[in-house]
């Protein structure tokens, strides 16, 4: 249940509203995608805010890429890209929309990402989950990345995989 309008017209609406945020903002980037001319049906639509060269010199040269489902009328995945500013606040980055997450998907997520961040030629740490799609596509696309996974995904893991073993994590202060 959408409060103001279908899911259908808000989708509809979405090269609208950013040929509006673009007056606020004339480095936006966006690209919709769709199916062809007669019907366009929605595949996929790839957004960032800001200047991103120039953001991204200020940014830790760490980056997590992650997803998460869209629930409602229209089922699809958010592909996202945070890193942490100089406060240590969150900093988003780039965002993908798609129906559904498969290696094409992250395939041109990773390269709008690598094209209007980091050119190929900065290094810097990408952290993921485990996800075969991630693992495949990163050095094939971002190719001076060093992937590495989040504690938090392979703790779960661990946990899943030995639940009748118990583990404790333990951190040592010097």
């Amino acid at each position: 249940f959408q409060i103001r309008g279908s899911f259908e017209h808000t989708y509809q609406l979405l090269t609208s509203y950013f040929v509006e945020v673009r007056l606020v903002d004339p480095d936006l980037v966006f690209d919709i995608q769709t199916t062809s001319c007669k019907d366009k049906k929605f595949t996929r639509c790839f957004w960032y805010f800001g200047p991103p060269k120039k953001t991204y010199k200020l940014l830790r040269p760490v980056v997590v890429i992650d997803k998460t489902f869209l629930k409602g009328g229209y089922h699809g995945t958010l592909l996202t890209a945070i890193a942490i500013d100089p406060n240590n606040n969150i900093f988003p980055l780039v965002f993908l929309i798609t129906d559904s997450e498969t290696t094409e998907s992250w395939t041109y997520f990773l390269e709008m990402f690598g094209l209007n961040f980091h050119g190929y030629d900065t290094r810097f740490v990408v952290i993921s989950n485990r996800n075969a799609k991630i693992i495949n596509v990163i050095p094939k696309v971002i190719l001076f990345a060093i992937h590495t996974f989040c504690v938090f995904y392979i703790s779960s893991n661990i946990n899943t995989t030995l639940e009748s073993t118990r583990i404790a994590l333990i951190s040592i202060n010097t």
